[in-house]
């Protein structure tokens, strides 16, 4: 079997950013936490929101007295611009109920916040675009190995393995082999592939980010193969440091 380290990720994530800048009003979850749809996980501060629309309230309704008086006095022309005037502050009022809206970051669906803790940031100013949360479905996982250069070779689609993670150790996890990246990365003195696997099933305390240990079933023909050509590998790339 080819051992790797893995992760189980969300099967899709979902990223949560401020719709524009502003300051965090205060924060109702952070990761680690399981979370309903809709349920509130921070609320941006609307302080100014609200002036504006008391503001725009207060104008329209004096343009709609405005016009009621231009109308009493027949003048057209002069109620046909006041009447402009108040659709133009609805429009203006639509777009602040929006924004008004969107201060409040909720979850998408049900699911697991992987990331994100504005716990130390109540009072902070984020920035538009500004990712503050990841969120990923209950019970639709993928598992993402790290696959060593050597042994990326052996390894296929569609085969087969078994995954314990370190916090649930009594609970193996079948996988299947789904995808094999053509990207290295390098990270603790080697070079690895990511490869992604499907899951089988998946107990309900699992959730994303727990890391463990995969096993990845290699057709037992070829092990004899495999070590004998790794040996041949280290063989040459040793004479050939030692041959400068």
């Amino acid at each position: 079997a080819v051992t790797a380290p893995a992760v189980i990720r969300g099967s899709v994530q979902r990223t949560i950013v401020a719709p524009f800048s502003g300051y965090v009003l205060s924060e109702f979850a952070k990761a680690g936490e399981t979370v309903r749809k809709d349920q509130l996980l921070a609320q941006l501060d609307d302080q100014d929101l609200n002036f504006e629309r008391l503001r725009l309230v207060t104008t329209k309704a004096q343009k709609e007295t405005e016009f009621d008086r231009a109308l009493a006095r027949g003048e057209r022309a002069e109620s046909q611009i006041i009447e402009a005037q108040i659709k133009q502050a609805d429009a203006q009022l639509s777009l602040i109920d929006e924004q008004l809206r969107r201060t409040r970051l909720v979850a998408p669906f049900d699911g697991f916040i992987v990331s994100g803790d504005l716990s130390q940031s109540v009072g902070a100013a984020v920035e538009r675009g500004q990712e503050l949360f990841h969120i990923a479905p209950l019970d639709a996982y993928r598992v993402v190995l790290e696959v060593d250069e050597s042994d990326i070779e052996d390894i296929k689609i569609g085969q087969t393995g078994q995954l314990r993670v370190s916090a649930l150790p009594r609970e193996p996890l079948t996988y299947r082999i789904e995808q094999i990246t053509s990207v290295s990365r390098q990270g603790n003195g080697r070079n690895s592939f990511m490869v992604e696997a499907s899951l089988a099933g998946s107990p309900a305390r699992l959730r994303p980010g727990m890391e463990g240990v995969s096993k990845t079933h290699v057709d037992e023909r070829l092990l004899f193969f495999v070590h004998t050509q790794k040996m041949i590998d280290w063989l040459r790339l040793t004479l050939w440091r030692w041959a400068g």
